[in-house]
């Protein structure tokens, strides 16, 4: 068009053109805040702009929510129009809400995929949608960073060098809520002149389900359990499944329960939703060959956070050129001194009054503290003062995790640890009943039965030296290939209570010949014909905690009752010999002792104890194995149906630790949640082997 054809102008260009007209229409609009539970965010003080307002045209428009969470906007141009609420008293209302149990868990971009980590939920995951489109009004979910005018006050604050929570503060400029910002809504004002209910996410972080107690509990064991596998991490820092990337990143992004990544499985796990100003705030993976100077090869990991210190140590690598196998067959016993934990100048106070500690062990545990010592002895021993301290590890890691609780054992630390080696002798482990410990052992793993229950402080060391460190292991694994147990003064002994995972394997009795001649003179005291042990067909891996028949829980009581079963004292030191092994481990056990077969066990048993009707085959095994004790009771030995039926009341009571998860704030909607995500064949459960 011709801009000097005026009489075609708008008015917009000519200021000389006079238009006349009605008054124009004014709208409305209502937001309603809410949480996730559909609970009112009251009173919040609240701005809203459009073009209008930025260009003075007229007043910003500003007010404060009412007790319902509503806000009423009215005189609005048909244009769009942006909310933003005061950032510090949203923070401060979002950090006391909880979060739904169940969430949209979209599934996690993979290689090549360029789908966003964090994309807007997908419609039909929440019931305050279906209430707020039933009554016919408009719903949004939004994130504290959508909304809120500028980066609230936290505490601790965030680093300076730390990005913003991309999960929580998707938009770093932090410019508030557009009305009819979707893309389905192309036409911003078709969604004024209605109520706009705007569900806004808790600002809270995940943190792993752990209760400090003196029982035993499924849950810490199942989630020490994975946190025994992130120790074996190498991947990089900011990676999947790293642990900077678990703690910095996955517990903070709401909307997915975090994962350990495990091989090609990636296990969900449980956990709770706390402020988010009692994140996890610190979280390291230490590793000796990466110090400066690089020596030995030690790694562990922490992390802390508002009410936890954990500290997961790795296990021994099983890639060439095998890196911890000069720490793992270095038998030798010492005293149990570790310099490194002590101030310059101060005479060191040994872990242990009396007793030795296995010099492999020892040595690693003091490389690392000598290594990191304001990582290990600060932050870690300073946390430790005043928050609930877990320790954990896997094989050689739960043997340092030993070591490292006996160094903090003022501190009250909570040891669960996953077939781990012995690691101090029996005098020692006597001066040790304060660290409570829990040590998981898959059936016939070897690792568990080394070194071997014997005294290793024998006269090679006295007579070579320094060369009597190879000659003893060489005499102790003589001593264990050969199944002897050579009793001394002090032998080396496992510290802790037994979990064990125990393959079942029935007999019955049969005749080996069924010759009427030979069965017309029984009796007669010839030997004419043989008896036979035949294996039943029937098998099952049973997960037994022989200190639940002590506790003194009454849900755990009334189990026992119901069963009409317990183990006695006088069985469980026979089932369940105090510091030794449910069954003696052997070579072909070795293919037991990966973490990979520790934790389907843990994750199927409690799967199962949250929801009977889940994990049906490893139910329906112990069924089988019922019935074949009914049907051949009469044919068996009397020691082994005696045995089975204990354990079989045992198993029960492994469900009955869940109690005290659901009596803890956030624990029943943990559990919940877990089941949600949980798949019956993520793992490959061994019924037996």
């Amino acid at each position: 068009m011709d801009n000097n054809d005026r009489p075609h102008r708008t008015g917009t260009l000519n200021p000389g053109m006079h238009l006349q007209g009605s008054a124009q229409i004014q709208h409305w609009a209502e937001f309603q805040l809410v949480d996730e539970q559909g609970k009112a965010l009251p009173f919040l003080p609240y701005r809203a702009q459009n073009d209008a307002t930025r260009a003075g045209v007229v007043p910003e428009y500003r007010g404060q929510a009412d007790a319902e969470g509503v806000i009423r906007i009215e005189g609005l141009n048909p244009i769009p129009l942006t909310l933003l609420i005061d950032a510090d008293p949203l923070a401060e209302v979002l950090q006391t809400r909880h979060l739904r149990a169940n969430r949209a868990e979209p599934k996690r971009p993979t290689i090549g995929d360029h789908t966003p980590l964090h994309s807007p939920q997908r419609p039909g995951h929440s019931p305050i949608e279906e209430q707020a489109l039933a009554a016919g009004h408009d719903y949004h979910y939004l994130r504290i960073g959508q909304l809120c005018d500028k980066l609230p006050r936290l505490d601790p604050p965030l680093a300076e060098d730390e990005p913003l929570p991309p999960y929580h503060f998707p938009d770093k400029a932090f410019t508030g809520y557009t009305l009819g910002s979707e893309v389905a809504y192309r036409q911003p004002y078709k969604r004024l002149d209605r109520r706009h209910v705007l569900e806004v996410c808790p600002l809270r972080a995940w943190s792993l389900v752990l209760n400090h107690q003196p029982k035993y509990c499924l849950v810490t064991a199942y989630n020490l359990g994975l946190m025994s596998v992130l120790a074996y991490s190498t991947d990089k820092p900011k990676e999947y499944g790293s642990v900077d990337e678990f703690f910095f990143q996955q517990c903070l992004d709401l909307s997915r329960t975090p994962k350990v990544r495990d091989g090609a499985t990636n296990p969900p796990c449980v956990v709770t939703d706390v402020p988010f100003n009692e994140r996890y705030t610190q979280a390291e993976m230490l590793d000796t060959t990466q110090a400066t100077p690089p020596e030995g090869n030690t790694q562990l990991f922490y992390a802390i956070n508002k009410t936890q210190v954990m500290v997961g140590w790795r296990g021994t690598e099983m890639q060439f050129p095998f890196p911890d196998l000069a720490t793992d067959v270095t038998f030798r016993p010492v005293k149990p001194e570790v310099q490194a934990n002590c101030e310059p100048k101060i005479p060191c106070a040994d872990l242990t009054p009396k007793g030795s500690v296995h010099l492999g062990f020892r040595s690693a545990y003091e490389l690392a503290r000598r290594k990191f010592v304001a990582e290990l002895g600060d932050t870690v021993g300073s946390a430790a003062s005043n928050k609930d301290l877990f320790i954990c590890g896997h094989s050689l890691g739960g043997a340092l995790g030993l070591i490292h609780a006996a160094s903090l054992k003022d501190s009250k630390p909570l040891l669960y640890t996953y077939g781990m080696p012995r690691t101090f002798t029996l005098q020692a482990v006597s001066c040790l009943d304060g660290v409570r410990h829990f040590r998981h052992v898959n059936d016939t793993d070897l690792i568990p039965e080394v070194p071997p229950e014997a005294d290793l402080e024998n006269s090679l060391y006295k007579l070579y030296g320094p060369l009597g460190t190879t000659l003893g292991t060489v005499w102790s694994v003589g001593q264990l290939m050969a199944d002897m147990v050579i009793k001394g003064q002090d032998p080396f002994y496992h510290h802790g209570d037994i979990a064990a995972f125990y393959g079942t394997s029935q007999h019955m009795r049969v005749r080996g010949s069924d010759n009427p001649f030979h069965k017309m003179r029984e009796g007669l005291g010839a030997p004419y014909h043989t008896t036979l042990s035949r294996p039943l067909p029937a098998k099952v891996k049973l997960f037994l905690v022989p200190s639940l028949s002590e506790t003194d829980d009454e849900k755990a009581r009334t189990a026992q009752e119901r069963y009409n079963a317990s183990l006695t004292p006088d069985s469980r030191d026979r089932y369940f010999p105090k510091g030794r092994n449910a069954k003696r481990g052997n070579l072909w056990g070795l293919r037991n002792h990966f973490m990979g077969e520790y934790q389907p066990y843990l994750y199927g048993q409690l799967l199962e104890s949250i929801n009977s009707t889940r994990m049906q085959e490893r139910q329906e095994n112990r069924r089988k194995l019922e019935a074949q004790m009914v049907k051949y009771g009469e044919l068996m030995p009397e020691d082994e149906l005696v045995r089975d039926r204990t354990f079989l009341n045992l198993q029960r009571l492994v469900g009955t630790t869940l109690e005290t998860t659901r009596e803890v704030e956030g624990g029943k909607e943990a559990l919940e949640r877990f089941e949600a995500v949980a798949e019956d064949n993520l793992y490959v459960e061994k019924t037996y082997g």
